[in-house]
């Protein structure tokens, strides 16, 4: 088998890269920025979710194994990772359930520390916690 390959000498020292498009760099570079934005935003406010569910039966609370309800609340993430202007939106339609909640979002304000991209911001949520037999 014979493989011989042609070898030639590009007229100019562009010749080589004659054909290739050139993507758009600093748009690629923007969108990646973007993506890594909100899944870093989406991370942290799964990572405050998590830190509410498992503030959900706190001492005090009494026992709330045997109810079924859920809540929905909204508050304001400050820079610091502190919630505030915490605000009933939907009842469960049991005060015990809405107090625990609430002391649950509580003693989660800043607990989950955020990643460095998205420090500064402040963010707006609205988060239901469930009660289903102890869950």
């Amino acid at each position: 088998m014979n493989f011989e390959v042609a070898a030639s000498k590009p007229s100019d020292a562009l010749a080589l890269e004659q054909g290739v498009e050139e993507p758009s760099d600093a748009k690629d570079c923007e969108e990646a920025a973007q993506r890594l934005m909100r899944l870093a935003v989406k991370s942290y406010l799964k990572e405050v979710n998590i830190a509410i569910e498992h503030r959900k039966f706190l001492p005090g609370n009494g026992d709330l194994s045997k109810l079924i309800g859920n809540v929905l609340y909204s508050f304001h993430i400050r820079p610091d990772d502190s919630f505030t202007d915490i605000r009933l939106v939907r009842s469960s339609g049991d005060s015990s359930l809405d107090a625990a909640a609430r002391r649950a979002i509580v003693a989660a304000s800043g607990v989950t520390k955020r990643p460095k991209m998205i420090r500064g911001q402040q963010f707006t949520v609205s988060i239901t916690v469930k009660y289903q037999y102890s869950m």
